[in-house]
């Protein structure tokens, strides 16, 4: 029973004969050895909010016990609260009216909408659908909600906006929005509290508001709702290196979400073509005092000299005059390409073992053996795509290149066209938003990748397009998708010529 403490769940004649009960189905051994009839167990019950009027509620129950909790309006002192029991689908509901303190109305809604948010972020309750970060981040959340109103706030926004999504109940998707708009002024006035603005929980923040922009953001085909994103991005980076990077070697927690938090300042770098403090010798060392470096914490570290590289490319590739000044600064990107392409080596020789590499080179559907492995696999991938790439430009190979090999480095088509065959085991409705914003990085620059040459992979596109017309996939990871469409292709255009990343 929700937000009920202490009250006893045995079964019926146990709890009138004041006895202990343990709990199996269909009937306790209590009653079995004494040989007498168990009275079975109660059905859950649930507080539903109500406004005094008319009682609201959700979707239609099945046979199943069903769990429903509302609220149309704040609570206040003065509202009344109603338990209903819900039994089989053709049976009546049975209501009584109670009134409940404030406090235990905000804790049975809070734990409601957390419910519904890991519901959102892990499908089905089904762990294998999260890679290690996700794991870790759910397994840190609900404390860390606990301890700040502004990440409580941004977790009951979209947790009820998930709510309303599933019960289609439009009034509680608007009490989401208000919501999310309270957790950003909240947001703000922890930033303006130092004590606050250097805690832990406030670091969780800006990763659930960006998941809130790329699931529930308006207008996908403006570029705002890319932009908004990549706000929260920056503002998750500002957030890390505010606190320097001796701050996330003690605090497991801090470590925890520094180390998961990394992929997406890093997203946000490549895509503004911007260097990045995560580069720097002491990002990549002192957060791990006394820790041992995981594969993708390595990679990770290789990723962040792809911005700096981009940003060199950008500047001085195939926008160069070809006079000996520019020529020189191609050679210096080309000499920092060839050393990240030989961590790039080391690192592959060490964790092989958590690369799937597919059988085949055919135009087909890649199968991978779980969700971690496939997310390792394709973000090793797309750093390779936007490493070679680079590579190719200051070696002034021209986009209508058609080949696939290069005699002495892997060639960025064939990174481009794994990444492609992948499209369709991240969108499987098991993984639902979750494997559709795993690859939407790659994917993106996949995209554009073979935007420059569709002849060429004409059959991997397809399977891209077959993948996007699944119709379990949200509706807005497109709007997100072409979102980010719309946000390069507002650029100006001497810049989107040279874009890799959407």
């Amino acid at each position: 029973m929700v937000g009920v403490a202490g009250r006893s769940k045995g079964c019926v004649t146990c709890r009138k004969r004041k006895k202990g009960c343990d709990l199996q189905q269909p009937e306790c051994s209590q009653c079995k050895e004494r040989g007498i009839k168990c009275g079975g167990y109660d059905a859950d019950r649930v507080f539903v909010y109500h406004d005094g009027a008319k009682r609201r509620t959700g979707a239609s129950h099945t046979q199943e016990e069903v769990i429903q909790l509302v609220q149309p309006q704040p609570v206040d002192s003065s509202m009344q609260i109603i338990a209903t029991r819900f039994g089989r689908a053709n049976s009546a509901p049975l209501p009584w009216a109670l009134v409940l303190p404030p406090s235990l109305v905000k804790s049975a809604y809070g734990e409601r909408t957390m419910e519904a948010f890991m519901n959102l972020y892990v499908p089905q309750g089904n762990m294998r659908s999260r890679n290690a970060e996700g794991r870790d981040f759910v397994n840190v959340l609900p404390r860390l909600s606990a301890d700040d109103e502004a990440l409580r706030l941004t977790v009951l926004a979209i947790g009820t906006v998930a709510m309303s999504k599933k019960t289609g109940d439009a009034n509680l998707a608007l009490e989401g929005r208000k919501l999310y708009c309270r957790a950003i002024v909240e947001t703000q006035r922890a930033l303006n509290n130092t004590t606050r603005s250097k805690s832990t929980p406030v670091l969780a923040i800006p990763r659930i508001m960006a998941l809130f922009e790329i699931l529930y953001g308006a207008e996908g085909n403006s570029g705002k709702q890319a932009n908004s994103w990549l706000s929260h991005a920056e503002g998750e980076m500002a957030l890390i290196t505010a606190r320097g990077p001796n701050a996330y070697s003690d605090d497991d927690a801090a470590h925890t979400l520094f180390a998961n938090a990394r992929f997406r300042p890093l997203i946000a770098a490549v895509r503004t073509r911007t260097r990045t403090v995560l580069n720097e010798e002491q990002w990549k060392t002192l957060p791990w005092q006394g820790r041992v470096k995981t594969p993708n914490d390595i990679l990770l570290d290789i990723m962040a000299a792809i911005p700096e590289i981009l940003e060199s490319v950008d500047r001085w590739g195939a926008l160069s005059s070809g006079s000996i000044q520019d020529e020189a600064k191609d050679l210096q990107t080309s000499a920092r390409c060839w050393t990240l392409h030989i961590k790039l080596q080391r690192w592959l020789a060490l964790y092989e073992h958590e690369i799937h590499e597919p059988v085949t080179r055919t135009p087909t559907p890649i199968q991978f053996p779980n969700f971690e492995v496939a997310t390792m696999t394709t973000r090793y991938w797309v750093i390779c795509l936007l490493l070679y790439t680079a590579l190719d430009t200051v070696s002034r190979v021209p986009p209508t290149n058609e080949d696939c090999t290069h005699p002495d480095r892997p060639h960025p088509r064939h990174f481009a066209r794994l990444i492609a065959r992948s499209a369709e085991y991240f969108f499987r409705e098991e993984f639902g938003a979750t494997g559709a914003t795993s690859i939407a990085f790659p994917l993106g620059n996949t995209m554009l990748f073979m935007s420059r040459n569709p002849s060429v992979d004409g059959p991997y596109m397809g399977l891209i397009k077959k993948a996007w017309s699944n119709p379990n996939l949200p509706n807005a990871i497109k709007n997100f998708l072409d979102s980010l469409h719309a946000s390069v292709n507002v650029a100006p255009a001497r810049v989107v010529q040279r874009k890799i990343l959407l």
